[in-house]
């Protein structure tokens, strides 16, 4: 593993969707309160799971509209449908992974009831997709596009992006896995990914191919409050706002990040040092990927700590927990 070596960052991409989806906000394009069915009708009617099965569903009208907040914070009542739950055999059964675009598999989520009111609790999901597509919508532009010069020509990340071309390939990395005789052994198979290298399509929750030094970049970027060597990425506000507690001691439910941490808009925020269970700061931020990859950003210390990392199942040997205090105890 070099600094330049390739890999899948997986959930890492949604810090990236969130900056992104934040410059239309700050362009006054996009409201956090604004209902996305103004932009994407297909959730003009949205239901909400109550019981039964796909022969004999139990649904109600959802009373509160899926808004822009909700998708940034995970509460819209959309979730990945993998927790062995009833509602989960819709999301099983609904096809998504035959989706051929980034609006195909939107408006595949839009026919799936919601597993709660939107607004009501935490819980991870496709809200960070259904994101990118309403920056698609809002900009005019194809997502990736809008995320290479948004985000990613700005603040000079060559290495970053949706699909590895040919001449990159040798510097992609395999992610491994313990097969059943305990050894390591390469995966062969990634979701939504047609050929080595390359995602079906853009999608905001997951899908990107980055670098440590390029990732690093974007995390020095929010580290330094939104802007890097004299690229300002988000503006001041933008970002105070983006590295807040949005959840407000709402329920979470099947929890993706530890105790002590809320979450703002895209990441999680430690907020209570004593419920953590690491050394660190409060206020610090971000967020990890499947893949065993994960980024903290401090800003107070004047830190980014990156785990780029590519074994499955995610942080199956406890990893970012030794990292994170072997880091903080160096401190003087």
């Amino acid at each position: 593993m070099q600094g330049d070596t390739i890999v899948r960052i997986y959930s890492l991409t949604k810090i990236i969707t969130s900056a992104a989806a934040l410059t239309l906000i700050e362009e006054g394009k996009l409201g956090l309160s604004h209902p996305i069915n103004e932009y994407l009708p297909e959730f003009n009617d949205m239901r909400i799971f109550v019981g039964g099965n796909a022969q004999r569903l139990e649904l109600i009208p959802a009373e509160v509209p899926i808004n822009v907040h909700h998708l940034f914070t995970h509460t819209s009542g959309f979730t990945y449908g993998d927790n062995e739950e009833p509602l989960d055999e819709f999301y099983q059964t609904a096809g998504l992974g035959k989706a051929d675009s980034l609006a195909d598999l939107v408006r595949m989520l839009a026919t799936l009831p919601l597993k709660r009111e939107p607004g009501a609790m935490y819980e991870y999901g496709f809200s960070t997709d259904i994101l990118a597509r309403l920056v698609e919508v809002v900009s005019g532009q194809p997502f990736d596009l809008f995320v290479q010069q948004r985000i990613l020509e700005p603040l000079g990340m060559t290495d970053t992006g949706f699909r590895v071309d040919a001449a990159k390939l040798n510097r992609l990395a395999k992610v491994y896995e313990h097969g059943t005789n305990g050894e390591l052994q390469p995966v062969k198979h990634f979701e939504f990914e047609v050929i080595e290298g390359q995602t079906k399509f853009p999608m905001g929750g997951s899908g990107l191919f980055s670098t440590i030094e390029d990732y690093s970049r974007f995390a020095q970027m929010l580290c330094n409050g939104g802007e890097l060597n004299g690229v300002r990425g988000l503006s001041r506000k933008a970002f105070e706002q983006m590295t807040v507690d949005h959840l407000g001691g709402k329920p979470v439910v099947n929890r993706t990040y530890r105790e002590g941490y809320g979450f703002g808009l895209g990441v999680a925020v430690r907020i209570n040092d004593g419920l953590a269970g690491t050394l660190g700061t409060l206020g610090s931020f971000g967020w990890s990927g499947k893949a065993t990859t994960h980024c903290v950003i401090d800003p107070a210390e004047e830190l980014v700590m990156l785990v780029f990392t590519q074994h499955l199942p995610y942080d199956e040997h406890g990893l970012f927990e030794r990292f994170t205090n072997l880091v903080y105890q160096a401190l003087v």
